[in-house]
């Protein structure tokens, strides 16, 4: 099973990364995660990105990425240090995701 974090992509750094506020990650996660990583992606499921990756561009992913809420599934680190990732557009943590908030409570 994947380690998952969620999170809002706040800076696009190429056709197949981004940097993104961790705002929530799953309790069962085997790794501790910053609250800044930088992200990059195999696979993305949002339509209006081409999942060639030479068929993107970044005002693309700018358009269709940045600000948005995001979950990824970790497979790893990369060479730069980078969480390797499925990732999806997401709306809302679904109840049945068990996960952790670093947001304090009120």
């Amino acid at each position: 099973m994947s380690d998952i974090i969620w999170g809002t992509v706040t800076k696009i750094i190429s056709t197949n990364s981004f940097e993104m506020n961790v705002s929530h990650q799953k309790d069962t996660n085997q790794d501790g995660y910053q609250d800044v990583e930088e992200i990059n992606f195999t696979e993305i499921n949002i339509p209006s990105i081409p999942v060639d990756e030479n068929s993107r561009n970044i005002s693309q992913i700018e358009e269709n990425l940045k600000d948005k809420f995001v979950k990824c599934e970790i497979s790893g680190r990369n060479s730069e240090n980078r969480l390797v990732c499925v990732c999806l557009l997401y709306t809302s943590p679904s109840p049945r995701d068990k996960r952790q908030s670093r947001m304090p409570s009120s």
